[in-house]
């Protein structure tokens, strides 16, 4: 497994683990990364101007900092992309489908699917809630291949799908004394531990961002003024690529 820690003044400390090699594998992973950057820079300037940590409190929430990153990383992009799923050939939406390194020969399509929970610290404990979306955000995306093979004249490019569930971490006031750099990485290392055992599909890019004293400080929960938020964990699946129709 490759670990790396990143600083980034005024945000926060991103702690980073890759596993697993295949093809577009180390590819998609750095635009994964950036893609987390992007994001974190992006919520702290939210924190700065209004004080509230408002990206943590759900999915529809969290596509207001990955959006600007998206626009910023991709050659183009679709929220909500319409898709048939499954053998039922039930009608669906991917979170986003993106266009990237056109023009070159990485050129690839990308789904990604997103998923939100939360997470209280210190927990010697994955929550079920968070299992579960895992669980879901996983057969999403695996449902998603038969589209893409029905219409391989449409996806003529090499097909990258990544699972992501983003966990919001928090702590009661009273304890927020006893959270350090540990803590958070323990958090981390619980919940990859808890999707690998569970018999799923286990994450290949985990990254930990630990908030800068300065965001945990100024963001409220404005629905739980007794915690604090400390960090969020980005949870992802970089699965196999489907390949083009030169290759099916």
């Amino acid at each position: 497994m490759q670990k790396k820690e990143k600083t980034i003044r005024g945000v926060g400390k991103l702690y980073i683990q890759r596993s697993e090699q295949f093809q577009l594998k180390q590819v998609v992973s750095d635009f994964i990364e950036n893609l987390i950057e992007l994001s974190a820079k992006n919520a702290a300037r939210h924190v700065s101007v209004i004080e509230y940590a408002t990206f943590c409190y759900g999915e529809l929430q969290m596509h207001s900092i990955i959006v600007p990153a998206l626009a910023n990383l991709t050659d183009c992009f679709i929220l909500e992309y319409p898709i048939r799923r499954g053998k039922s050939d039930n009608s669906g939406r991917v979170d986003y489908y993106c266009v990237n390194e056109v023009g070159t020969a990485k050129e690839y399509n990308l789904f990604l699917e997103l998923e939100c929970g939360r997470q209280g610290i210190p927990n010697d404990k994955f929550r079920k809630r968070n299992i579960d979306l895992w669980d879901e955000v996983n057969r999403q995306l695996e449902d998603v291949a038969q589209e893409i093979r029905q219409y391989k004249d449409f996806y003529n490019k090499n097909v990258v799908r990544v699972c992501m569930e983003i966990i919001t971490l928090y702590a009661d006031n009273s304890r927020i004394d006893k959270i350090d750099s540990d803590t958070l990485l323990e958090a981390l290392q619980i919940s990859t531990n808890t999707l690998r055992c569970n018999g799923a599909a286990s994450p290949n890019i985990s990254v930990l961002w630990k908030f800068h004293p300065n965001i945990v400080d100024k963001a409220v929960d404005e629905y739980n003024p007794r915690r604090k938020f400390l960090g969020l964990l980005f949870l992802c699946r970089v699965m196999p690529p489907i390949l083009p129709t030169r290759n099916l």
